[in-house]
């Protein structure tokens, strides 16, 4: 299983967490119940199978929302391993990855 954690690197209003809430597809992922808080970061976290095409379209998604930053954790539980994604305007700016230590 993995888990997979989203979030934008700046505060937004309700409307806009609610818009990068669906433009993300989160809406699509039973296990996450999303609640939109004024003056929050947008933040989601869900489980799935495979993460990769879910990485995908949250990646592509960003494009939509210029100047805002998002981070992507996504966690293998069973091999311990994380890998974060700094991405903004489609683009992944950097990608971590992690055991013990942080590494490019």
């Amino acid at each position: 299983m993995k888990v997979l954690t989203i979030k934008s690197s700046a505060i937004l209003d309700l409307d806009q967490q609610t818009e990068v809430h669906h433009a993300f597809g989160m809406e699509h992922h039973t296990d996450y119940v999303f609640k939109p808080r004024e003056a929050q970061k947008y933040s989601a976290t869900i489980v799935v199978e495979e993460s990769g095409p879910v990485v995908d379209m949250v990646i592509s998604a960003t494009e939509q929302f210029p100047d805002i930053g998002f981070v992507i954790d996504d966690l293998d539980m069973e091999k311990n391993h994380i890998e974060r994604y700094h991405i903004m305007e489609g683009v992944v700016k950097e990608q971590l990855r992690s055991g013990w230590r942080w590494v490019k």
